[in-house]
């Protein structure tokens, strides 16, 4: 048995090939999955947001759901670590209205904080996720 510390050590890119592999593995035993958003632990570094996205891009909706804002943040800048990867996961999210709030509450955030990056990110995720549905 593994633990979070363990699996999140294996998620750092700079380990092979192999060992991140089997840390993504690993992870889908995890149910709790907030540790895997944007983890900044003093030992986590973006080394693991590339990982940590492609974990929580295999998941579903309803286990993503609780998490939209937070997962929003990632999407702040799409020069990070696996902001793509997320970026590409949400406009797959099937329940708009959900979203949709989740996005709102984001662009307060991103307003209140004169985020111009994020505001336009976070539009340009709602433009997309209309025209896919």
């Amino acid at each position: 048995m593994y633990n979070i510390d363990e699996i999140m050590d294996m998620l750092d890119c700079n380990n092979s090939v192999e060992t991140q592999e089997k840390g993504i593995e690993l992870a889908k035993n995890v149910k709790c999955i907030n540790v895997f958003i944007l983890p900044e632990h003093l030992e986590c570094s973006k080394n693991v947001w590339e990982n940590c996205a492609k974990i929580l891009a295999n998941r579903t909706d309803k286990e993503l759901q609780p998490y939209l804002i937070d997962i929003l943040l990632w999407i702040e800048d799409m020069n990070w670590p696996g902001a793509i990867i997320i970026d590409d996961r949400l406009k797959k999210f099937h329940d708009m209205k959900m979203l949709s709030f989740a996005i709102k509450e984001c662009v307060k955030r991103a307003s209140e904080t004169d985020n111009h990056i994020w505001l336009e990110n976070l539009s340009e995720l709602m433009d997309d996720n209309a025209k896919l549905k």
